[in-house]
């Protein structure tokens, strides 16, 4: 595991690395959802495809769901996805 060490600026902006930058495929105008987790700081991706989303919420008892409802379960399931290191050796966990 790769790990980048960044500033914040005094407006509170950080540069996320080029190398990480196309690792990830982002580009100007993505999206990212914060999460804090554990008194941690979890970055992942809104570039997410629609299509990965089918069957996150179920079906609707109501009908379809709101864009409140897809929103909620979009940072959800990122911030599921963020935190599936389980297996990941400790020793590749940032301090």
């Amino acid at each position: 595991m790769r790990v980048w060490d960044v500033t914040m600026s005094a407006k509170g902006q950080i540069t996320i690395p080029k190398e990480l930058r196309e690792q990830l495929t982002l580009s100007p105008g993505d999206q990212m959802v914060f999460s804090v987790v554990d008194g941690e700081i979890v970055i992942t991706p809104k570039n997410i495809d629609l299509k990965d989303l089918a069957g996150f919420l179920g079906t609707p008892p109501n009908g379809r769901a709101t864009l409140e409802e897809i929103d909620e379960t979009v940072v959800r399931t990122a911030g599921a996805n963020a935190l599936s290191a389980n297996s990941d050796d400790p020793s590749d966990i940032a301090a």
